[in-house]
């Protein structure tokens, strides 16, 4: 199996920091951690996040009743709980809770597990869970200041980038975003007013100079400079591109000079088909701050809703707040049964599983460069990804790839993402359509991609008798 090494920020893209990622990981609980041996810990996050917290958020208190589940975690277990409104487990109809995975083995709840999995835990989530996550940042995104910084589980990412956006926007508020975008992130902007600020992307992602420019201006016309910037930096969808080093690291400088939060969300973190892992935008913040939301959608199951994020303490306990009073917490059963796998899994099995994962979508992909190389030539461009579950295409000679997607592709049984829905401005045209290589089997890629040369060039010939 391969050896995986974590990155510093304070190296270069081709190198990699000079401990293993099998190193010894410190032992300690999230709310009280000890900090690891290569950090210093005297350094303090010294933002004033009251800036990037509304009036809203402001203004959550504590549910008492859920601060009361925090008690419970550390008080003995044979204290008399009178004070707990929970049901009684021992109503519920389920006495073991058995699933086999693919290698035959199989994963059991019982007992305490069992009683875990089928009770209201802690609004942050599982803390024996959360221990293993924690150890998991540790080991690819280098030593983190686990005395200023946190996890907190969420159903899935999305869940958490909601939670950060109705934290920090007010009406109106301005955020950049990358061009083209996952829609599921503007969507939360939209009930804000908020400002799109679109970067455009080329093959490498959100180009910095773009960037730079934007604040620039925006600092000499007097304009409100945006307190968020949103990426999607590890083969992103829809464009897959996959961020730099050298790129993130401008980024970083820019939200430092201009004081901006970063929205890391990198479900798809796993799935690069690099050699080298990437260098994440929490392994280089020293200023807290990094929002970075991980999801397990990608690599474990989409229906378990398990995601997480890391991020300030002062941040993620506004964020908790607002948990307390609407889903509560993520899902009992997804937590514990996902505990229980990393678990009997270890370390090495997990690093195992994502390269199944990895090698099972880069053959996809493989399969679909070959369909796209031989149909698609000349008729649109590309950037091949290093990773994830999309390819991006141009469609030569097409001002807008609406009329292509929705009508023509359609009555040829062919399901295509248009660009225009995937734009920071939906409302304008797009040449541009999203192929996803992930379910379609190899006969299918083969053939939709020979039935989408068809139609495109079908299209083609409508205009140029129009």
């Amino acid at each position: 199996m391969a050896q995986y090494q974590l990155y510093s920020s304070a190296n270069e893209p081709a190198t990699v920091a000079h401990c293993p990622i099998d190193c010894p990981i410190p032992e300690y609980g999230p709310e009280a951690p000890q900090p690891s041996h290569n950090q210093n810990s005297d350094i303090p996050f010294t933002i004033d996040y009251s800036y990037f917290i509304n009036d809203i958020s402001s203004k959550r208190q504590p549910s008492q009743l859920r601060e009361i589940t925090r008690l419970l975690e550390k008080i003995p277990p044979n204290c008399i709980k009178f004070g707990v409104g929970v049901p009684n487990v021992l109503t519920f109809p389920f006495k073991k809770i058995s699933v086999e995975l693919i290698t035959g083995e199989n994963i059991k709840l019982r007992g305490q597990e069992l009683s875990d999995a089928l009770q209201y835990l802690p609004s942050v989530g599982y803390r024996p869970l959360i221990k293993i996550l924690a150890e998991l940042q540790e080991r690819f995104h280098g030593p983190q200041y686990w005395n200023k910084r946190s996890i907190m589980m969420t159903s899935g990412a999305q869940e958490g980038l909601s939670k950060a956006v109705d934290m920090c926007m007010r009406c109106n508020d301005s955020v950049i975003m990358p061009d083209p975008v996952y829609t599921g992130a503007v969507d939360l902007f939209t009930p804000y007013d908020a400002e799109i600020i679109p970067i455009v992307q080329d093959s490498c992602g959100m180009v910095v100079e773009e960037i730079e420019k934007v604040l620039a201006e925006r600092k000499k016309k007097l304009l409100p400079i945006p307190k968020m910037i949103y990426v999607n930096p590890t083969a992103s969808n829809p464009a897959g591109t996959t961020l730099p080093t050298r790129r993130k690291r401008e980024i970083y400088r820019l939200a430092c000079e201009y004081n901006l939060l970063i929205l890391e969300d990198d479900p798809y973190y796993y799935l690069h088909f690099e050699k080298e892992n990437p260098v994440s935008f929490l392994s280089m913040d020293t200023e807290g701050r990094v929002l970075r939301f991980d999801s397990f959608s990608k690599i474990m199951s989409s229906g378990l809703r398990v995601g997480f994020i890391t991020g300030p303490m002062t941040l993620l306990r506004r964020m908790e707040l607002h948990m307390q009073t609407s889903s509560m917490h993520t899902s009992s059963l997804s937590q514990v049964l996902l505990y229980k796998l990393l678990s009997h899994w270890g370390k090495d099995g997990l690093i195992s599983h994502f390269m199944h994962v990895k090698n099972f979508y880069k053959q996809k992909l493989d399969y679909m460069m070959c369909a796209v190389n031989k149909h698609l030539h000349g008729l649109a461009e590309w950037y091949e990804p290093n990773g994830g579950m999309f390819l991006w295409l141009k469609i030569i000679g097409l001002n807008d790839a609406k009329k292509l997607v929705t009508d023509r592709c359609l009555d040829k049984l062919i399901v295509l993402a248009p660009g225009y829905a995937l734009s920071a401005n939906s409302k304008n045209p797009s040449p541009y359509i999203r192929i996803s290589y992930s379910i379609a089997s190899l006969e299918e890629v083969d053939r939709g991609i020979l039935l989408l040369a068809e139609a495109i060039r079908e299209e083609l010939l409508e205009n140029t008798c129009l």
